[in-house]
């Protein structure tokens, strides 16, 4: 099993602890909304923290122009809200194309 897989589950089975700890200590307190747009974004930094660790590799040896092109077009598709599959269609087709011409 890679370490990628064993830190990702990791994270998966901390942040589904964290979520049912949470209501339990907190009864029927309410966090301020800036604390809860903390905690909504916690989750998107860590996976965009891992996903460039995979995707460049260490000391970004491992860093393909064309992977960073299908993640650009992936991006704006979701910037443009397209949706997950229109996303990961704009993502693998860019990089096929790139892969293709270069």
């Amino acid at each position: 099993m890679s370490t990628m897989l064993i830190a990702v589950v990791g994270f998966a089975l901390l942040n589904y602890a964290l979520k049912a700890a949470g209501p339990l200590a907190m009864h029927k307190r309410t966090l301020p909304p800036s604390v809860g747009a903390i905690i909504d974004a916690l989750p998107p930094a860590l996976l965009a923290g891992m996903l460039v660790g995979a995707v460049a590799g260490p000391q970004w040896s491992l860093l393909d122009p064309t992977l960073l092109g299908g993640l650009v077009a992936a991006v704006l598709a979701w910037a443009a809200r397209a949706g997950p599959l229109a996303g990961m269609l704009a993502c693998v087709i860019t990089t096929a194309l790139l892969r293709a011409w270069l």
